[in-house]
């Protein structure tokens, strides 16, 4: 086996195409199979029994879900079943998966397509989902209302967190817990989100370029929908990757594009901001499940949570304006 190509008994009768895919993690091809390029991607099997049936068990509802939402023809990898009629499986001391390829290139932070189109994709996606009831909750997901339990003294102190910021953390995470419990009643019910609809898992190709689907569902668990919008805004509302704020103007447009595609209950928007946060203190908790201490989105989380009422009334703002506009 060549050390830049997956094992022939993994391929079969797929062969490796030209191309660099980067994958979030492990190691992943472009590769063509029965006439269609795919990204075969495969990530290091764990040794441990119960933790290699708990990856597999997320993975085969992950691929269910593909392939429920390629019948709704949203532009999304789908599952390719090379694999004995599956499209993963486990071998040569690796898990596999193969999805089909989606053209284009990321958007992250080019001017285009607008941040309009952006937000109104993941309207359209929101639209797809809302056509099916949302499954059983994705094994090993976190979903925010399960973070304030996560970030206690004891677990924050076990991962070696810095004493000072785990008493900011521990803070922001009453916060959440009353903010969430506050809410509750504005949350639209569950669907399967996207879980990091940002800019940067956007795909768009041509001149000008148009928007060509969306990668990386890796983090797609069942929640109240607003919670995307929370989520891809934790990124791509940012004027720039390190910024601690967020630029309102790429806010208000990414609302805009939205509701052209999708409504928000009229309250809902006060969610936004406390999904926004929570994604940082998410992000954290889910470090700290896997023993790391890593908060340095600390910053921004303290930033969201400082100004969340004032983006609560600016998001409230925002989608009742562009409503407005489109009954005109």
């Amino acid at each position: 086996m060549k050390d830049d190509e997956p094992p022939g008994r993994v391929l079969r009768d797929a062969v490796v195409l030209p191309g660099d895919v980067r994958p979030r993690e492990g190691r992943a091809w472009l590769v063509g199979w029965h006439r269609t390029r795919g990204v075969l991607r495969s990530v290091p099997a764990p040794a441990d029994p119960a933790v290699l049936a708990r990856l597999t068990e997320e993975l085969a509802w992950l691929h269910g879900f593909l392939d429920w939402l390629a019948a709704t023809g949203f532009p999304a990898p789908r599952p390719l079943r090379a694999f004995g009629g599956n499209s993963w499986t486990v071998a040569e001391g690796a898990l596999w998966e193969l999805v089909s390829f989606l053209p284009g290139q990321v958007v992250g932070w080019a001017d285009q397509p607008p941040m309009e189109d952006i937000g109104a994709l993941l309207g359209r996606y929101h639209q797809a989902v809302r056509q099916f009831e949302a499954p059983g909750q994705r094994p090993g997901a976190l979903p925010i209302a399960a973070v304030p339990a996560v970030l206690r003294p004891p677990r924050l102190r076990a991962a070696g967190v810095d004493p000072g910021r785990a008493a900011v953390i521990c803070e922001l995470a009453g916060e959440l817990a009353r903010d969430l419990a506050g809410a509750a009643r504005l949350a639209s019910p569950p669907v399967v989100v996207h879980g990091d609809f940002t800019n940067h898992n956007v795909l768009a190709d041509g001149t000008p370029p148009r928007i060509t689907g969306v990668i990386d569902f890796a983090g797609a668990h069942v929640e109240a929908p607003v919670a995307d919008i929370g989520y891809g805004l934790w990124r791509s509302g940012r004027p720039y990757q390190h910024a601690d704020h967020l630029d309102l103007s790429r806010v208000r447009r990414f609302l805009r594009g939205y509701v052209s595609t999708a409504p928000i209950p009229a309250d809902a928007p006060r969610l936004i901001p406390v999904y926004l946060y929570g994604r940082g203190l998410q992000m954290i908790a889910k470090r700290i499940r896997a023993g790391r201490p890593e908060t340095g989105m600390l910053a921004q989380v303290s930033w969201l949570s400082a100004n969340a009422g004032a983006l609560a009334d600016t998001c409230l703002l925002y989608t009742s304006d562009a409503a407005d506009d489109l009954t005109r």
